[in-house]
């Protein structure tokens, strides 16, 4: 039975109960429910994974990676936050080790083949979408995951600040420096 997913990758409040007892069951080791837990909310990790390090290759691993953690961690779960938020905490921990581990790299970029002005419009339009990739990564980790949570994955300031365990406040400061930084850095794509 498949349970649809709103906005933001929560189960809908009619299904509340019945995540509680996959929760339960999964922590008392319960791999199919923890499997119904982890398709139910896959998706959602995996965007907040891909947008956070601009690789789906990475974002697999991130996803990956993350979901073992999680039921290495879910003995210890206490049900403080939501599967979801709880999930996407981890994640965004993922992402942040991955940063550190890492150097950045630009792919290079091919050559068009010919230059009409379709090919010509394409390629402007790819160059913009990679100097949006590259402002974004290159954001501060901490504004890089509230704009991320808040802007792509449409949390809440709420929600971002209950992720990432700061305030709703301090969220919001974090969305508005991450939005104006992308404002400076693009200032020539305008």
């Amino acid at each position: 039975m498949s349970v649809p997913m709103t906005a933001l990758g929560a189960v809908p409040p009619e299904d509340s109960r019945r995540q509680r007892e996959l929760m339960e069951r999964a922590r008392s080791g319960d791999e199919g429910a923890f499997e119904v837990l982890v398709r139910r909310h896959e998706e959602l990790a995996f965007r907040v994974a891909l947008r956070m390090t601009g690789s789906p290759q990475d974002a697999q691993d991130v996803v990956q990676d993350a979901l073992l953690a999680a039921w290495q961690a879910l003995p210890g779960f206490h049900g403080d936050a939501t599967f979801s938020t709880w999930l996407v905490r981890i994640v965004i921990n993922r992402c942040h080790n991955l940063g550190r581990a890492r150097h950045p790299t630009q792919p290079l970029l091919d050559e068009p083949a010919a230059h009409s002005p379709t090919t010509d419009t394409v390629v402007v339009a790819h160059h913009h979408h990679d100097a949006v990739v590259r402002a974004v990564m290159a954001l501060p980790f901490d504004q890089r995951a509230a704009l991320v949570l808040h802007t792509f994955s449409g949390h809440t300031h709420a929600q971002v600040g209950a992720i990432l365990g700061i305030t709703e406040v301090a969220a919001k400061v974090r969305v508005h420096r991450a939005r104006r930084t992308l404002l400076d850095r693009l200032e020539d794509w305008r």
